[in-house]
């Protein structure tokens, strides 16, 4: 990050000693009872490979002709909370998503005829896919998924030890990637999700603190339009297109943040993000359907062909600094996705700026 968006962040206005460090990573505390906690908290997510059961690739790597992708999805929300009691919270996060793929083919003139091949392919009504090229700009930004939290704040409200508990629902604000599309990126899953959080907070030495959250949630069923093949394989017919039941795998995540306070404004430490989730599972909303697509491709096909490679599991270092007042916070972390194994993960890297605020609305 650009070193004057941390200096942003000493310039708030009205920042004074508090009397715990600030974090990068979920935490034990609630705004106090009447009181308005807002947060500004974009996230830039950017990758140019996957990892994928053949080891890490470029995306793309399988189609019939070089083709460069750079993905990169930047996620800014805003959430409101608001204190009702002193350990009681209810909050609101609306989240305005940009994506945006940069992809061409090889310049290598080697590889013209190769690409020309590969665009004719693209544009035939056999496969009737969107051609290579930048996002257009009437299609980057969207609304993601949506979500009201409540929190409680357990235990001591001083003390070595903090915990809290969060329960989180997450609405189908979003919308998914398209199927006639092959490098689109969804803004969120547009199915709704129930997210439980806790969270433990213990102060070694004055100076040295630990962070750990672990967070479940089932994710509910919903439905979403797709090309009914192995997802190994990127070229598939559009006959194969249907409109499919869909269950997502639950999610279990673990966020560790150790973290060395210099000073009672100023913090930093490392972030240790581990994720892992099932096995999604397609099936066709009735046997119409099934017949349907097996009339276009001639032959039948189960829509469990797309189950295999979507579950998950990856892990993800980085570091952050912080910085606290008394009524305000600024932090910044950066973390790297270093493994992961189940399907085609992305070789992230994630820029975070978090800006929060705390007032009395009256």
């Amino acid at each position: 990050m650009r070193p004057r968006y941390f200096c942003l962040l000493l310039s708030i206005p009205g920042l004074a000693p508090g009397v715990s460090p600030a974090q990068a990573v979920p935490r034990t505390d609630t705004p106090r009872a009447g009181t308005l906690r807002v947060t500004f908290d974009p996230v830039i997510s950017a990758w140019d490979n996957e990892f994928t059961p053949a080891g890490k690739r470029p995306i793309g790597a399988s189609l019939p002709a070089p083709v460069f992708v750079h993905a990169e999805r930047r996620v800014t929300p805003l959430m409101v909370e608001v204190g009702l009691t002193s350990r009681i919270a209810l909050s609101v996060r609306l989240p305005l998503v940009r994506t945006m793929i940069r992809a061409g083919h090889s310049p290598d003139s080697t590889a013209d005829s190769a690409s020309a091949v590969l665009d004719s392919l693209l544009a035939d009504t056999t496969y009737a896919y969107s051609p290579i090229e930048n996002t257009r700009r009437g299609l980057r930004y969207f609304a993601g998924d949506a979500e009201l939290a409540a929190k409680v704040r357990l235990g001591p409200s001083a003390g070595r030890y903090g915990a809290a508990a969060q329960i989180l629902v997450r609405l189908p604000t979003g919308h998914l990637d398209s199927p006639n599309d092959l490098f689109d990126l969804s803004t969120g899953d547009h199915q709704s999700d129930v997210e439980l959080t806790l969270i433990q907070e213990l102060t070694v030495t004055p100076h040295v603190w630990l962070n750990l959250s672990v967070r479940a949630a089932q994710q509910r069923p919903g439905r979403r339009e797709r090309r009914v093949a192995p997802q190994d394989g990127l070229l598939v017919p559009h006959a194969a297109t249907a409109l499919l039941d869909w269950n997502p795998g639950d999610y279990l995540a673990l966020d560790f943040a150790p973290m060395y306070r210099f000073n009672p404004f100023f913090a930093a430490g490392v972030t240790v993000g581990y994720f892992t989730k099932g096995r999604d599972r397609y099936s066709f909303a009735s046997p119409a359907d099934s017949v349907a697509l097996a009339t276009r491709l001639g032959s039948p096909r189960s829509a469990s062909v797309l189950d295999a490679g979507t579950s998950e599991r990856r892990l993800r270092l980085g570091v952050a600094v912080t910085y606290l007042g008394r009524s305000g916070e600024g932090a910044l972390s950066f973390e790297q996705t270093v493994s992961g194994a189940g399907g085609r993960i992305p070789v992230t890297s994630v820029f975070r700026i978090v800006l929060r605020l705390s007032r009395w609305p009256f």
